[in-house]
């Protein structure tokens, strides 16, 4: 008897460890590389974070194409958003809005900062990737394009975000 409780609660014990992993491994939260799905390169570094049980994607810095280092950033905010209302610039911006759990990939919306377009957004965790896609709203993510991110980390950012606790979402709005 006492044998089969030993093995009971080992068997327990692991099923609850392997919830836990898997749990984690779904996580999404955190400060992520956007890689261009043309170029290879990165673009961009983004933070995603919870409000109110609505995952948002917040721009902390952008990547310079031609020397492929940081070239604006939360504190100096130069360059503007072209394709969003209000003359907004990058970083900053909450251009990943509204995504909620359904099943294992989080659904919601996300804005093209250059042209203001708004599609249906998909994202789901691949290891130490995620898979973003976007697609034309209404075809059921038929029509549209996956954009690999890949987790980073605040030493290669080069600064410490805010706390994104302190976050208020701002949803954008095309021009």
């Amino acid at each position: 008897m006492r044998k089969i409780r030993t093995i009971a609660i080992v068997m327990l014990s692991l099923l609850v460890l392997g919830a836990v992993s898997a749990w984690a491994a779904d996580d999404v939260l955190g400060l992520w590389k956007i890689i261009d799905d043309k170029t290879g390169k990165p673009t961009a570094y983004v933070l995603l974070y919870m409000n109110n049980g609505k995952m948002y994607g917040r721009m902390m810095a952008t990547i310079s194409k031609e020397t492929g280092k940081i070239d604006d950033t939360l504190a100096t905010k130069n360059k503007k958003a072209e394709g969003i209302a209000g003359d907004v610039p990058y970083c900053g911006l909450d251009f990943v809005y509204e995504l909620q759990p359904k099943g294992n990939d989080w659904k919601g919306s996300i804005i093209d900062p250059v042209d203001g377009k708004t599609y249906d957004c998909t994202v789901k965790r691949d290891g130490n990737k995620l898979i973003v896609r976007g697609a034309l709203k209404g075809t059921g993510g038929l029509l549209g394009r996956n954009q690999t991110w890949m987790a980073a980390t605040t030493a290669e950012l080069g600064f410490t975000p805010p706390d994104s606790k302190s976050y208020v979402p701002v949803i954008p709005k095309k021009k």
